[in-house]
């Protein structure tokens, strides 16, 4: 699936800028393009590519070392027809979906990731419509394009990304991964590996087009990005939620850029994908081989009742719920420190609740769970949170009273652009032959430096060139810590 938005293009450019010339030189990452519009493709002819499609996926196939079994066919709607396809009704859920539904709203409610006024449903269906550009389905084996018009460079770069996904269905049976991830809890880090590998070949894809078409694509990529960021924010769709949506984009690249540099490399994350989302919130955990620990389910007390099957809370989602209020900066060291959780659903007392039981990768990384647990909870009433500490363990439970909570106090886009900055980091500086361990500790040093706030908070914005001298010597300094340390 191909998003409407940007990935953080200008802030990947400006980590560049800030590390070139650095004792580790860092290459850039652009962002992906947004939709634009295309004419309406003619059915490929039998045994053949559509001859506008054919050139794209011969370059799409050189970049990403795999060839096409079969030509994959194209369709165009409109913009209308699009946004009525990508739209559900509720109608069209089954019981068991309606009851999953309404227990993953009630869960975000209680997290405080969406408020009380929030259907999950009409959000998700308002993401589909406005950050989506194109899509390949595995089961029909076909892209589909949002927009009607001329093919051109912004289309050209969404086209690549889908023939992405279509060389990954067609080597490593997406179907089958989706069924393997689904039975192991790991959607979401397989989702950032196929959405991370297809915006790693639609940004190489970019980068040899001419730059008047760079230029363009670039262009469109920014406006898009405006104009369904606009769109979800008129039609009141968290910012909580986006992130979740947009994490495997923002990750998924720097995931792919770090197995690039393992001895399995890219094809061996889909060969054998990890299991846990730590692998694209703290890449290095990939790289270093950490070990992650199977916690026993939460205990349900008399008088509740489990709803459910158990499930992963993750380390994402502990990242998310902690930096939504304690700040980005605060909650990624301790989400670093993850070593595994069990999660259940309840009812209690009325009310729908969920119990997270987390451990840490040492002692002190599950003390540090705790404690940043501890005071994400202080501001609710013991009926909304509790955190409760014992055998090396620490369970959360939170549940959705149908008070009002307090507000997010760092919104989606922080959140994301931090940890995104610090892995785009530490996986170029390990492409550029640095140990994991140094790439590490640079990496966290460059985003928690003070004169790197400015590039954080305005990602969309080049640096001026004093402000990339003044990086550029804090990079140095930091780097030499970390390598002396």
């Amino acid at each position: 699936m191909h998003r409407t938005g940007p990935i953080r293009s200008r802030l990947a450019c400006a980590l560049s800028a800030v590390l070139v010339g650095s004792a580790l030189a860092v290459t850039g990452v652009s962002g992906a393009a947004g939709a634009a519009t295309a004419t309406t493709a003619p059915k490929a002819s039998a045994g053949g590519w559509d001859p506008r499609i054919a050139p794209i996926a011969r370059e799409v196939a050189k970049l990403r070392d795999l060839a096409f079994d079969h030509p994959v066919p194209v369709r165009f709607l409109s913009k209308a027809a699009f946004e009525k396809q990508q739209r559900s009704k509720p109608s069209s859920l089954t019981k068991a979906q309606k009851a999953e539904l309404a227990r993953s709203q009630a869960q975000l409610r209680a997290l405080g990731l969406i408020g009380q006024d929030v259907d999950l449903f009409k959000a998700g269906n308002d993401i589909s419509a406005t950050d989506v550009a194109a899509y390949y389905d595995p089961e029909t084996k076909r892209i589909t394009v949002n927009g009607d018009g001329a093919l051109d460079a912004a289309k050209k770069v969404t086209l690549a990304h889908e023939l992405t996904h279509a060389l990954q269905d067609q080597h490593f049976d997406l179907q089958e991964l989706e069924r393997n991830a689904a039975r192991d809890h790991a959607e979401a880090p397989l989702r950032a590996i196929v959405e991370g590998d297809a915006v790693r070949i639609q940004n190489l894809y970019q980068q040899q087009l001419p730059a008047a078409d760079q230029k363009a694509a670039e262009a469109q990529m920014q406006a898009d990005g405006a104009s369904a960021r606009a769109s979800a924010s008129q039609q009141q769709v968290p910012q909580m939620l986006l992130a979740l949506f947009e994490a495997p984009y923002d990750f998924g690249p720097s995931l792919l850029q770090v197995a690039a540099s393992t001895p399995g490399g890219v094809d061996g994350l889909f060969r054998k994908p990890p299991t846990n989302d730590s692998a694209y919130l703290t890449p290095s955990t990939v790289v270093d081989h950490a070990r992650f620990r199977t916690v026993a389910t939460p205990k349900v007390a008399k008088g509740e009742h489990e709803v459910g099957t158990p499930d992963v809370f993750g380390a994402f989602a502990l990242y998310l719920v902690l930096a939504s209020r304690l700040g980005p900066q605060a909650a990624l060291p301790v989400a670093d420190g993850w070593g595994g959780d069990s999660m259940i659903s309840l009812r209690r007392d009325g009310h729908d609740c969920v119990r997270a039981r987390f451990v840490g990768r040492d002692a002190a990384s599950t003390n540090a769970i705790g404690d940043a647990l501890q005071q994400w909870a202080a501001p609710l009433s013991a009926d909304a949170a509790t955190v409760d500490t014992a055998d090396g363990s620490v369970t959360l439970t939170a549940c959705d009273t149908g008070n009002a909570v307090p507000a997010v106090a760092h919104d989606g886009d922080e959140v994301l652009a931090f940890a995104a900055a610090r892995d785009q980091l530490y996986g170029t500086l390990l492409q550029q032959h640095a140990p994991s361990k140094i790439a590490q500790c640079s990496a966290d040093g460059i985003v928690r430096d003070p004169s790197f706030a400015p590039v954080l908070a305005n990602p969309d914005q080049e640096p001026s060139n004093d402000q990339l001298a003044t990086l550029r010597q804090h990079v140095a300094t930091i780097e030499t810590r970390c390598a002396t340390s």
